[in-house]
């Protein structure tokens, strides 16, 4: 703990301890961005980093700060006639982009030489405003699944103040367990908080979301537990997901789900984005399946469906994504496919998903 400026926690390289001044840790840039972070990003508490790194609740308290005043964290205030104007420009846009309703939050210039940049502190505000959204949305009746994701799902999970409880609410994940070890991101503990959060019933999906043969796929998914969580899931009225776009590294290969050259393949056919693993191209073109032979089944629920159920049934599916321009390619192809009716964005996000808004080439982000 603290005594005077002297931290007497330790930290451990090697074999060696050694103790560090809280002055030297507020001087250091990757100290203070490693806690903003956790912090803001991966929704960790100040307690639990604080328990993480060995130093104290203060000492996390004071990065945060310190972080703030270098401008390493952006907190924005909207002014009154600000939201005038993001009213006026989701009202023009939503009929423009065909939706049920679009949410707006001040978005800022991306720089289009680095489309693969993401503006932190706006991802930030998007999922603060999504959780908001959710919050007014959802009631004791509904069935919601969620998606995951370390940036803006979990980060909905942090920013979620529930205003009732709501103990006849269902909460199922879309997909199961992408890693042996669970992480904050994974749609099944995105899935639990949110229930958790508001006394509501949740379901785990206890199986693998991606399997190396049809016959796994089809094993996984008639397990009892299973096949009545799914259905579940294909019952679910409101879906809150992200969206992944299309990039040249890619963590499947990493973890030997498929190899370069079925990854090579795939990028053949110009993908744009994933949501869940469902890979689609510019067109909104699910291209998972015109691989032979395939390089993975997935088990969660069936994306590419959500077309049909969008035309025919009263559903609400919320794709929450922006502030970085990698996102726009693949949030375009899914307004296309008509996958989603609900987007939450930044406005510099929505005003480039127009028609006739250029963005960078596929190839340049891809």
């Amino acid at each position: 703990m603290l005594s005077g400026t002297t931290q007497q926690g330790t930290t451990q390289q090697g074999n060696v301890q050694r103790n560090i001044t809280e002055g030297s840790l507020l001087s250091d840039d990757r100290f203070l961005r490693k806690i903003a972070y956790m912090y803001y990003v991966d929704g960790q508490t100040q307690e639990d980093i604080a328990r993480m790194l060995y130093c104290s609740r203060q000492t996390i308290g004071k990065a945060l700060q310190k972080a703030r005043e270098c401008r390493i964290v952006h907190i924005s205030v909207v002014p009154e006639e600000r939201t005038g104007y993001l009213r006026n420009l989701a009202r023009d846009l939503r009929y423009t982009l065909g939706l049920e309703d679009l949410v707006l939050v001040p978005g800022r210039t991306m720089d289009p030489t680095k489309p693969n940049e993401i503006i932190e502190d706006i991802v930030a505000d998007i999922a603060a405003t999504a959780a908001d959204y959710l919050d007014h949305l959802i009631t004791d009746h509904d069935i919601l699944a969620v998606s995951g994701g370390k940036s803006i799902m979990r980060n909905i999970v942090r920013y979620l103040k529930p205003s009732k409880m709501l103990s006849g609410l269902e909460v199922v994940p879309t997909i199961g367990f992408v890693e042996t070890r669970p992480s904050i991101g994974d749609s099944n503990l995105v899935a639990y908080d949110i229930a958790t959060a508001y006394g509501a019933k949740h379901a785990w999906l206890p199986i693998p979301a991606i399997v190396e043969t049809q016959e796994q796929q089809c094993q996984a998914r008639s397990l009892p537990l299973v096949r009545d969580v799914i259905q579940t899931m294909n019952k679910a009225n409101v879906i809150m997901m992200g969206v992944w776009p299309s990039g040249p590294e890619n963590d499947l290969v990493a973890r030997g789900v498929i190899s370069q050259q079925q990854l090579q393949s795939l990028q053949a056919l110009k993908p744009v984005g994933d949501i869940n693993h469902w890979v689609f191209d510019a067109e909104g073109n699910f291209i998972n399946d015109q691989l032979t032979p395939l390089p993975y089944y997935l088990t969660g629920l069936e994306i590419p469906l959500l077309r049909e159920r969008v035309r025919r049934e009263r559903m609400k599916i919320i794709l929450v994504a922006g502030a970085s321009y990698a996102c726009i390619p693949a949030i375009r192809a899914l307004l296309k496919a008509r996958i989603v009716n609900i987007l939450v964005t930044d406005h510099i996000t929505a005003e480039r998903l127009k028609p006739d808004q250029p963005f960078p080439p596929t190839e340049n982000i891809s």
